[in-house]
């Protein structure tokens, strides 16, 4: 740009060509000139001046050198010491700042093989599993040093789902030694701030020590301390899911593995000139084999009771167990990611039942788990207290009772309230003669 106005091209032209305004072509032309310490310049280029904001930006750097503290923040700060300048220049600066502060980490690592991974998530729309629309992610798992990367797509960013993708990314590319993350809710439970460092939560630390990979949150708002990923991420929305056709979630994933291995990982790199694979050469080395790991159980473990009718509810549908179990909190270890997805439901460790997932709203019973239940009722039918000959119902008869009938007992059925005795009759002497014994013998 500063070549061709030199040689003579007006500042329109330029404008005109890059699709930019005049003042951007002045403003980059000034810049050039005053980085490279050239005299002279365009005509009227103003000379710099000293800014409000010099003899504070010491007390700035320093505060980002420590911290990642928020621009209006160093703001008030340096107001409190006498800055009389403009919020603008301000957030300016520690921008600036910032870039190169996630810049300089980048580069930190891009000549370091099999130190570091960056991880995330995308968003894809929706798409429809099941005959219901479902939310459409996509995980990607890049190198550092080479590149290579590893993607799932997924209707779920649960833990159980993101550990399954990071232990498939660690087997099929190697462990590094720091896993980049960002602030996402399933790893993070505090974002690292003026207050403290970053806090993970127990489940993300569980897997990342089960592995060995040391976790490390990228600074809120850096994007660029985690270019790696978003490139990827990027990368495969673009140049792979667009205008595709597919059928189901398993064939998107299939023709996601074609394409990775054909297109993307031999495709030469824009920043490092070179093929991901070639370059994954000089890295391998450095990255543990996942084979040496036992693999880690990513499933989700959720608690249940188990109901009277020995089911446990999972994801809106019901699960039979053995009927003994009615009544016991249950461990159901799960992976609700698709249908037909094994999964295990256990009572203190052990395996009590096994099912597959099944379409919400479903009852599902196991054999011999019904005929368990069947036993059962069985049983009860036949210790039960028989009836005997008593009928189900009483008749009202107003001449035996002198009051409306009422409901009484457990069984529910009607009795008369007062019935007309049943009374023997006797003459009167045979009451003087028992009376008339007792007072002579009295």
């Amino acid at each position: 740009m500063k070549h061709e106005v030199r040689n003579g091209v007006s500042i329109s032209a330029v404008a005109r060509k890059y699709g930019v305004s005049r003042q951007t072509v002045y403003n980059h032309t000034r810049k050039k000139e005053v980085e490279n310490g050239e005299p002279g310049g365009l005509e009227g280029a103003r000379v710099s001046r000293p800014s409000k904001l010099d003899s504070f930006k010491a007390y700035i750097d320093a505060r980002l050198s420590a911290h990642d503290v928020p621009a209006t923040v160093l703001y008030r700060e340096i107001r409190a010491r006498g800055y009389a300048g403009g919020e603008t220049i301000v957030k300016e600066y520690v921008r600036g700042v910032k870039d190169r502060e996630a810049t300089r980490l980048i580069t930190r690592f891009e000549t370091l093989p099999g130190v570091q991974a960056q991880i995330d998530w995308g968003e894809c729309g929706t798409i429809r599993v099941d005959g219901v629309n479902r939310r459409l992610y996509v995980f990607v798992f890049v190198l550092g040093y080479s590149r290579r990367l590893y993607a799932r797509f997924t209707t779920s960013m649960r833990h159980a789902t993101l550990f399954a993708c990071l232990r498939e990314g660690f087997e099929t590319l190697g462990i590094p030694s720091e896993l980049l993350v960002d602030n996402m809710k399933t790893a993070v439970d505090q974002a690292a701030s003026a207050a403290g460092p970053a806090r993970f939560n127990k489940a993300f630390l569980d897997v990342c020590e089960h592995y060995g990979v040391t976790p490390v949150a990228c600074p809120p708002y850096w994007p660029r301390a985690k270019g790696k990923v978003e490139a990827g991420v990027k990368y495969v929305k673009h140049s792979f899911l667009k205008g595709r056709t597919f059928e189901t979630l398993q064939d998107l994933n299939g023709q996601l593995d074609d394409w990775i291995t054909r297109v993307a990982d031999v495709r030469v790199h824009g920043t490092t000139g070179e093929r991901p694979t070639c370059r994954y050469q000089g890295e391998v080395h450095a990255l543990r084999r996942a084979a040496a790991v036992p693999a880690f159980d990513t499933r989700e473990v959720l608690l249940r009771k188990v109901h009277d009718d020995a089911h446990v509810r999972v994801a809106g549908s019901a699960y039979s167990v053995p009927p003994r179990f009615i009544g016991r909190v249950v461990q159901v270890r799960v992976q609700q990611e698709a249908l037909g997805e094994p999964f295990d439901i256990q009572l203190d460790g052990t395996v009590i039942a096994s099912h597959v997932s099944a379409r919400k709203r479903q009852r599902v019973t196991l054999p011999e788990h019904a005929d368990a239940m069947a036993r059962m009722h069985a049983r009860r039918v036949k210790h039960r207290k028989p009836l005997g000959n008593r009928v189900a119902f009483d008749q009202y008869d107003p001449a035996r009772s002198v009051t409306p009938p009422i409901v009484c007992g457990v069984d529910g059925y009607h009795r008369d309230a007062v019935r007309s005795p049943v009374v023997q009759t006797r003459s009167l002497e045979e009451y003087e003669r028992a009376y008339g014994t007792n007072r002579e013998s009295a």
